[in-house]
């Protein structure tokens, strides 16, 4: 009498012994193995997989190693096998390890190292896009050097050429080469449909914004100090409606890729080793410097500037928090733009009205130009 059991793993023979059939069959039932955890207890451990189950079908093995490197180096934490290798070593997601097995704190000292490696990342991805333009023109300048092109004058052609290398190839190029790096997709910086919820909070966060911008700017006029102005008004003999033309530039290019890049990318990968609230703090001051020029130029002192700086990181604050609430960078994007937007509506109003003109400068630098 033959009997089978779980698929015919074991079988009984006709002499009454017991044959082994087939290896798979006893692995998938009977063949658990159990780990001693540091406490002590059991824990079953999965079978070992099958040639079949390492891989998923498709995928080419090469292409994952050509990421080996990067992923090591951008990644953020996982909570996966680290605990399972030494103290101080670099898990393949890019964590530094601080705890042993069993050990949930871990040692400070390499806790510190890992919290100060996702501030140096941050950094040098928040400045590379500050650093990246000034590459990536260079051809540019090179190839006005050289041949008889003719440089364009007009403000309007200097500020899309701007937007073109400073946001769209310097800020989305350093977010998609992360992403790429380290094998994120958009899931990462949570994109997604808005809600009409969050159709309602896109119209309320610009006026949110402004207010803390004008707050912390009265604060500076009653300490005795102006805030540094934005370039965009350094302009001369230019028409108002030229701030019009730049309202489309910011809801479609400068909202999205400056808060694809701070945001989705530095504030998400900083939340994977610092609480939101640090996160979104740390993020902050990564984002304001890349200001620097353009309130800089017009000759403001550093105390003008400071002054400038720090309404811009009120205002990237409640950005930051924006994100965290909501958990949808497309609030968050469309809320800058419109930010923006409506500073510039509001200098070609007072560019346009006289009854305005003196209270023009006042003005705008309250609300952060």
């Amino acid at each position: 009498m033959a009997v089978k059991a779980f698929g015919g793993g074991w079988r009984r023979g006709r002499s009454g012994g017991v044959t082994h059939q087939t290896i798979a069959g006893t692995t998938a039932f009977f063949a658990i193995q159990h780990r001693q955890t540091a406490n002590g207890s059991l824990h079953p451990s999965p079978p070992p997989c099958t040639a079949s189950q390492a891989s998923p079908a498709g995928v080419d093995s090469a292409s994952a190693d050509h990421r080996s490197v990067w992923v090591a180096v951008m990644a953020p934490p996982s909570d996966g096998p680290a605990g399972r290798q030494p103290v101080g070593s670099v898990t393949d997601d890019g964590r530094i390890v601080t705890s042993g097995p069993g050990d949930r704190s871990g040692d400070i000292g390499w806790r510190l190292l890992g919290k100060l490696w996702a501030i140096v990342l941050a950094a040098g991805l928040g400045f590379g896009a500050i650093l990246l333009p000034a590459v990536l023109v260079l051809p540019l300048l090179a190839a006005a050097l050289v041949f008889p092109i003719e440089q364009p004058l007009s403000p309007l052609a200097e500020l899309v050429i701007n937007f073109v290398f400073g946001q769209i190839l310097a800020m989305g190029g350093i977010a998609a080469a992360y992403l790429w790096a380290t094998g994120k997709d958009r899931s990462f910086v949570r994109i997604r449909k808005p809600t009409l919820f969050h159709l309602l909070v896109i119209a309320v966060a610009p006026f949110a914004v402004l207010f803390a911008i004008g707050t912390i700017n009265l604060i500076s006029f009653s300490l005795g100090v102006q805030a540094a102005s934005h370039s965009l008004l350094n302009f001369e003999g230019i028409d108002p409606t030229f701030y019009l033309l730049l309202i489309p530039f910011m809801i479609l290019v400068v909202g999205p890729f400056e808060e694809l890049l701070y945001r989705g990318v530095i504030q998400t990968r900083l939340t994977n080793s610092f609480s939101r609230p640090a996160a979104i703090v740390l993020a902050s001051f990564i984002f304001v410097p890349i200001h620097l020029t353009a309130y800089s130029s017009a000759g403001a002192s550093p105390v003008q500037v400071l002054a400038a700086f720090a309404a811009l990181f009120a205002g990237s604050v409640i950005y930051g928090a924006l994100y965290e609430w909501t958990e949808n960078l497309t609030v968050v994007a469309l809320a800058h733009g419109l930010t923006n937007s409506i500073q510039l509506g509001f200098i070609y109003l007072i560019s346009t009205s006289e009854e305005l003109q003196e209270l023009a400068n006042q003005a705008t630098v309250l609300i952060g130009f």
